[in-house]
């Protein structure tokens, strides 16, 4: 992974249950009209033909996925507020670009391979410029490895 080249496409959407019509949306808890946020990621590594893409709702809901690079795992997305983050660190600085000062929380599990991971995607300047970020906490057994992805915005 060190080498490899990530790209990622990410489509944000909600989805209404009462209509069964799914549309670009703002992001922000499940409201009162059973309307869900969804994400949509297509993501390409180069080399290692490890390319997954799919839709996930960030209700809190947990999914079983079979990821290429990852393997069985149990993921589930939701909002939390940024007080939320223990970090103090990386709670200050997704603060000031948070959309209603909250962040997308990622908690994946492998069973069978015995790791765990939290990811909190968000925004952070870096350099005087908006980045969307993926810090991620990832642990086995004993063992803990901190990680940042900074991903470059196009239109």
């Amino acid at each position: 992974m060190k080498h490899a080249r990530l790209s990622l496409q990410l489509w944000q959407t909600k989805y209404d249950a009462s209509s069964g019509g799914e549309t670009y949306g703002s992001p922000g808890l499940t409201d009162a009209n059973e309307s869900v946020t969804r994400l949509r990621l297509k993501q390409v590594v180069s080399p290692g033909n490890f390319d997954s893409e799919g839709t996930y709702p960030v209700d809190g809901t947990p999914q079983e996925l079979s990821l290429p690079i990852f393997g069985d795992l149990t993921m589930r997305l939701q909002f939390i507020n940024t007080s939320e983050i223990l970090e103090d660190v990386l709670r200050e600085k997704l603060e000031k670009f948070s959309i209603n000062k909250e962040v997308i929380q990622e908690l994946a599990k492998n069973s069978t391979k015995g790791w765990d991971a939290e990811v909190i995607w968000g925004f952070e300047e870096i350099d005087g410029s908006k980045y969307l970020t993926r810090n991620i906490s990832t642990t086995k057994g004993n063992d803990k490895v901190i990680a940042r992805m900074v991903y470059h915005l196009e239109n």
